[in-house]
């Protein structure tokens, strides 16, 4: 089985990232900061998926072309035979909309905090090699 994630650094005009805590009853990481994202759905592209799970984790409504590809990264799982693909984008907000921030059901924090701070801690590695990616190569300047 193939499955699709995305995942989007959602940066603020001070540079500040937004990191989400997932809520205390999830399956997978209760309790772990992440990035708005998650499983992209059949029908959905990547930067799609990303745009909607950002809306409906965030509340920050971004059209998905606005989204830039940063990262990406395939993991195959011989066990089982599955291929997860995680795919990073990056997105700047205005300070307007992240103001807004409104989270689901799925999470129970948010705070905004430099990305440097934010690649350190992400539990992820999949997701905090992206991040690291992204600063050495400074593409959050861009």
């Amino acid at each position: 089985m193939i499955q699709v994630f995305a995942k989007v650094l959602t940066i603020r005009p001070d540079g500040q990232l937004l990191v989400l805590r997932r809520s205390a009853d999830d399956e997978r990481r209760a309790g772990e900061w992440d990035f708005p994202g998650g499983g992209v759905e059949a029908g959905e592209s990547p930067n799609q998926g990303a745009a909607r799970e950002l809306m409906e984790e965030a509340g920050i409504t971004l059209d998905p072309q606005d989204l830039t590809l940063v990262y990406a990264e395939t993991t195959y799982y011989s066990p089982t035979a599955d291929s997860n693909t995680r795919v990073l984008f990056m997105a700047r907000v205005s300070d307007e909309q992240a103001a807004k921030v409104t989270l689901s059901h799925e999470h129970e924090a948010y705070k905004w905090q430099t990305p440097e701070l934010a690649a350190s801690e992400h539990p992820h590695p999949v997701y905090r090699a992206g991040l690291q990616y992204v600063l050495e190569h400074k593409l959050q300047k861009v």
